[in-house]
């Protein structure tokens, strides 16, 4: 993805755009020289406020002439940007985006570009309030006195809040902008997105789940650079190598990470995964498999989750052996790493690379049910599996030791199967993606790692309810096995 406007390269499924390591926003707390802010222009008290305060415990925002708490997800992205000298950064509410500005005390809605008044109470229990509050969304000012809210007869604009210059002569590097759009349902653009997402899930992921995408779109200077270099960097892997294989891939993470990356840019603000089975690098899942991606996305208060689609430059990909300790090529003739050659399942872009070969392209915000998230955390992690299973034989040559049978609960249909039967019979009308979860699910299962309530309770989540109902219908083989008790899915796991 580029600027709006100009012609996107795309290689083969999907490149295009930059990323190029940047400065953090401040050098330390101990000056706001180098520091800059979305509104610029601090005024002394904020600035003070900023300077004096300890870590943030608590933070809050103005609205409807009251103190509100931020989420705990943006809450805790907040704090860690205070941490790292950064004060600017976007976070989400919901599915709104919004630029919080702790220099300036200020927060605005990147869609409406409403401002709000922000405030927080650091470790200590200081509390750092502005002298005027305020929440355009309402258009109602008022001022801080004593702990009590004051409505003000006058409107004062956010941007006319800052009376004195603070940070500096103003030739220091320009202020972030919020690099994102959020896409309308109706539009082609979210369409496609929508659909990358869930052609990499299993059938019970629908479109309902999909909360809303924003698209990365360079605005800022820094993010017109990193756009470039990435460029660069395409048009230099092709000279090279004759095809530069790029590539869509997914990156799942915490929401504070995926913030920092859509802020800051992918090289400065990721760290390389270590310890992980195929060495230390930047992990990223293929475009269909974004589902082994999420127990990697952290779950706000409310049940959300961002995942990142991001175009990656591979170039020359390189087979690293499980147990690997490796964290960069081999030799000059590779780029980047892959656990398998013939079927990938996860992507390896060593550390030093990052900042030019992965560049984000939009963030999806999606909710699950409880017992779908539960299903999803409960997946072997792809980076960390040192005994990845290659190859998915036939369903009707599974066997094993243990044997179990099922059924549905819940419905007229009292018929039971062999488990492996059904599997049989199921496999003509399943995903590449559901039968290597029920082979995931066999092996556990065989090994003991599943008890016979969780297993039946994992198929019955892969497959679903409907497709069960339709198989059981169409089932006349003698093979069939029929029990007056059949045994119950994990009702926990199906509702």
């Amino acid at each position: 993805m580029d600027p709006r406007g100009s012609k996107r390269t795309v290689e083969e499924d999907g490149t295009a755009q930059s990323s190029t390591e940047l400065p953090r926003v401040g050098t330390g707390r101990t000056s706001v020289r180098n520091l800059t802010c979305w509104h610029r222009k601090p005024n002394q008290g904020s600035y003070r406020n900023y300077l004096k305060s300890g870590l943030p415990r608590r933070v809050l925002y103005y609205k409807r002439g009251e103190w509100t708490d931020f989420p705990e997800s943006a809450r805790e992205a907040i704090i860690d940007g205070f941490r790292h000298q950064m004060p600017c950064m976007v976070v989400f509410i919901g599915c709104e985006l919004m630029l919080v500005d702790l220099l300036c005390m200020v927060m605005s809605n990147s869609m409406t570009k409403k401002h709000a008044s922000v405030a927080w109470i650091d470790e200590a229990d200081r509390c750092f309030f502005p002298c005027l509050s305020f929440d355009e969304g309402v258009d109602e000012p008022s001022e801080q006195v004593s702990g009590e809210v004051r409505p003000q007869a006058y409107s004062v604009p956010a941007r006319q809040m800052a009376t004195e210059v603070i940070a500096g002569d103003g030739n220091g590097p320009p202020a972030p902008e919020a690099n994102i759009l959020n896409l309308q349902r109706d539009s082609k653009s979210f369409a496609f997105m929508e659909k990358l997402f869930l052609s990499g899930m299993p059938s019970f992921v629908n479109p309902e789940n999909v909360l809303c995408i924003y698209e990365y779109v360079p605005k800022d200077t820094s993010a017109q650079v990193q756009y470039q270099a990435f460029e660069s960097q395409l048009r230099s892997t092709r000279e090279k190598r004759g095809n530069a294989n790029g590539k869509y891939a997914w990156f799942g993470s915490t929401t504070q990470e995926i913030l920092r990356i859509l802020t800051y840019g992918f090289g400065s603000a990721v760290a390389p995964t270590v310890g992980a089975a195929f060495g230390s690098g930047i992990y990223l899942t293929p475009y269909h498999r974004s589902f082994s991606s999420v127990n990697l996305c952290s779950v706000d208060g409310n049940g959300v989750q961002c995942m990142l689609l991001c175009q990656v430059i591979l170039g020359n990909l390189e087979q690293v052996q499980p147990g690997s300790l490796q964290n960069s090529p081999s030799s000059d003739d590779y780029d980047s790493g892959v656990d398998d050659r013939m079927a990938p399942r996860c992507f390896v872009v060593w550390a030093t690379h990052a900042s030019t070969r992965v560049h984000p392209r939009s963030v999806v915000i999606f909710k699950l049910p409880p017992n779908l998230q539960e299903y999803f955390f409960d997946l072997s992690d792809v980076r960390f599996d040192k005994n990845p299973i290659r190859n998915i034989p036939r369903f009707n040559r599974l066997s094993g030791p243990k044997q179990t049978f099922v059924s549905l609960a819940g419905h007229a249909i009292n018929q039971s199967m062999p488990y492996t039967v059904l599997y049989a019979k199921v496999q003509h009308h399943i995903s590449p993606i559901e039968e290597e979860l029920l082979f995931i699910h066999h092996v556990d299962f065989q090994k003991g790692a599943l008890t016979d309530e969780k297993f039946l309770g994992k198929i019955s989540v892969v497959l679903g309810d409907h497709l069960l109902v339709s198989t059981l219908k169409r089932s006349t083989d003698p093979d069939v096995a029929l029990h007056a008790n059949p045994l119950p899915v994990d009702d926990k796991v199906v509702k």
